[in-house]
């Protein structure tokens, strides 16, 4: 039969048949004699001439591959200092406290970056991997295998047997997901405590100042009851330390009445504030005491009488040697228990004399508020300490100092009150006579009893059980976690003027919005904010096995870099560059007939030529191609039955009569439902 010729087909043979390779390596993988060829000055004028073929690790350095590489790496570190810098880092305020962003939103943008590095990387290495391939010799099937792997994860995982470097290169880029999953797996949010973390300011209304001549309501004859009453303003600091104090704490007010703002919802702001107080100056006698022995030295018949507990209060007014009104504490408290001998109750008895005299003072103060929700519910208030108790006070413990429990008296405050004049400190004289003043006094008549008056004796001397003791003349008030009676009793006396210093001025039944026309002093105190709050934590273990894929990921890309330097030119795996190879007429440059140099040189001179695909012209019916315009017509529409195209559409016909059978059953059974 005689060959039938048309326009473009016997271009691209003669194209194909025009020159020899030129390489080293011949098409059976046999090394050649490696040919390095000399122009003289005409042949470079020659443009027939135009190889540039330059290999070595120098010249052939892929360093979009390394750029991909290095970006890798970058990103990586990028997620790595993430997680690390986040770890412990508050939800609110991280990275910035204006604008806060999750690990995840800025893991995701670095697992992106990641992602773009990998994918440079594996893509100038699947090119280098094709070219070198092709230099050494190889069919076309393989070839076009190794290109698909490229662009088609179905390639990869239907290859079979052929599955190869080129390809595992090629899957790392899905295998990629692992390691952001595991980066983005490695952070979470917890909710936890954190001690100290920022400061607040601390807004406190209390007074600073002792009034002088105020509260305490003078008698007129009565010289040993001094003050009758007390004024409104004490009234309601009795009413608040009544009814304002739990564990230690004062139960501050909701809303405009409240005596402390703007310690940030749900935490505690410790600080140092001024107020006014009380400086003490104590001295402390003891005296071993055998009551049990005492009474039986004793003739029979005489009733004995002995003191277990007294508590009192006295002003000592102002004199010409002390310019100052103070309060005196006297107190006595006995400890004692049974005896080894019969009708012996040894112990010891403890005597106090405390001066209290007004003062400024310094509490360690911690405002400890609620959420927002707890207290617009008024089912929680803010409670507020002021003082720092750093341990039980043992029984005996010297009072050598002028305050307790870390208060600190930063000046007196002297009121130089006198007797029969209204009376700032004969109103707390006269409060704390009737909030502590008792006695206890060990009684024997026919038997041992204890007589109390005052309810703070009562708390302290009791039975041990409900079995009365007739022979019992001990009472063993130091028990374990209990504080010595003086140090809990000034520890009280501090509460008060805690209480007085919020409640004298009558600062709490005054809207906060008019208390500074009304000249209520106010101090704004720096605190450091303790709380529950939610922040980051990363688990580490995800970030090793982040990494460890990572690395897998990149050490099983860098095999198909393996040969670089034998290639001549920079490669791709552009379509066009490949056709070029092949010796395309279509693409062969006009200047530089038998180039060899990087594409984008031939693409500068060839790359506005106009080319279609259709059927070529003057070729036989169903031959298609790419050419020039004028070369290719339209194709005729023509389906040949058992074609691929008639198979197709019959597979789709019959996936559309399953699905519609299925759904079809699917509503007829509802129907009848």
């Amino acid at each position: 039969m005689e060959r039938q010729t048309y326009s473009g087909v016997d271009d691209i043979e003669r194209g194909a048949s025009r020159d020899q390779p030129r390489s080293p390596i011949s098409s059976l993988g046999e090394e050649r004699p490696k040919i390095t060829y000399q122009y003289v000055e005409e042949e470079k004028e020659d443009h027939d001439h135009g190889i540039d073929w330059q290999p070595g690790w120098r010249n052939q350095w892929p360093w979009v591959g390394f750029s991909g590489f290095m970006t890798i790496i970058i990103a990586t570190a990028m997620a790595v200092a993430i997680l690390g810098i986040s770890n412990h880092k508050r939800v609110k305020d991280w990275p910035f406290e204006k604008y806060p962003v999750q690990p995840n939103v800025l893991l995701n943008i670095a697992n992106q970056i990641q992602n773009l590095g990998l994918i440079t990387m594996v893509a100038q290495g699947l090119a280098i991997a094709w070219w070198r391939k092709a230099l050494r010799g190889s069919s076309l099937q393989t070839l076009h295998q190794n290109h698909a792997y490229s662009y088609s994860f179905y390639a990869i995982i239907t290859s079979g047997r052929k599955f190869n470097v080129v390809a595992l290169a090629a899957l790392m880029t899905k295998f990629a997901v692992v390691d952001s999953t595991l980066f983005q797996k490695a952070t979470k949010t917890v909710i936890t405590q954190q001690t100290a973390y920022m400061n607040s300011s601390v807004t406190a209304w209390i007074a600073t100042e002792w009034p002088q001549n105020s509260g305490g309501i003078p008698s007129k004859n009565d010289t040993a009851n001094p003050i009758k009453t007390v004024d409104a303003a004490w009234a309601s600091v009795i009413d608040a330390y009544s009814g304002k104090i739990a564990n230690g704490k004062v139960h501050d007010l909701l809303g405009a009445n409240a005596s402390f703002f703007d310690c940030p919802y749900r935490q505690e702001c410790s600080g140092f504030v001024k107020g006014i107080g009380f400086a003490f100056k104590c001295n402390t006698t003891t005296e071993d005491i055998d009551y049990g022995l005492q009474h039986l030295s004793q003739q029979g018949g005489v009733e004995s009488s002995y003191p277990l507990w007294d508590l009192s209060f006295n002003t000592s007014w102002a004199t010409t040697e002390k310019p100052y009104a103070s309060v005196q504490l006297n107190m006595l408290y006995a400890d004692t228990h049974r005896g080894e001998q019969a009708g012996s109750c040894p112990g010891f008895v403890t005597r106090r004399s405390c001066e209290i005299r007004p003062a400024m003072v310094e509490y360690p103060l911690t405002v400890m508020i609620p959420s927002e929700e707890e207290l617009e519910g008024k089912n929680i208030v803010t409670h507020i300490k002021f003082y720092n108790q750093t341990g039980n006070a043992d029984f005996g413990t010297e009072l050598d100092s002028e305050q307790i429990d870390q208060l600190k008296v930063l000046e007196y405050r002297d009121l130089e009150e006198r007797l029969g004049e209204v009376s700032t400190v004969g109103a707390l004289t006269y409060v704390l006579n009737n909030l502590y003043s008792s006695n206890a006094r060990l009684v024997f008549g026919e038997e041992w009893d204890i007589k109390v008056e005052g309810s703070q004796a009562q708390s302290i001397f009791f039975a041990d059980s409900d079995s009365d003791d007739a022979n019992r003349c001990y009472y063993d008030i130091d028990k374990d976690g209990r504080d010595d009676p003086a140090i809990a009793l000034l520890r009280k006396v501090n509460t008060l003027s805690f209480v007085a210093g919020l409640y004298l001025n009558g600062a709490p039944t005054t809207d906060v919005s008019k208390r500074k026309a009304a000249n209520m002093p106010s101090q704004t105190v720096l605190s450091s904010v303790t709380g529950i709050v939610e922040e980051y934590d990363t688990n580490f273990s995800y970030v090793a096995g982040a990494l460890v894929a990572t690395l897998a990921t990149v050490l099983l890309v860098l095999p198909v870099y393996w040969g670089f330097w034998q290639l001549g030119r920079k490669v791709t795996l552009g379509p066009l560059e490949i056709t070029q190879a092949f010796g395309a007429p279509i693409i062969a440059p006009d200047r530089y007939k038998n180039s060899h140099g990087d594409f984008d040189h031939i693409l500068k001179e060839v790359g506005d030529r106009r080319v279609q695909y259709g059927q070529l012209r003057g070729a036989p019916p169903g031959q298609m191609g790419i050419a020039e315009p004028h070369n290719v017509q339209y194709p005729d529409t023509v389906v040949r039955v058992g074609s691929s195209h008639t198979r197709e559409r019959a597979f789709g016909v019959g996936i559309g009569a399953v699905l519609g059978g299925i759904t079809a059953g699917l509503v007829g059974g509802n129907a009848k439902s």
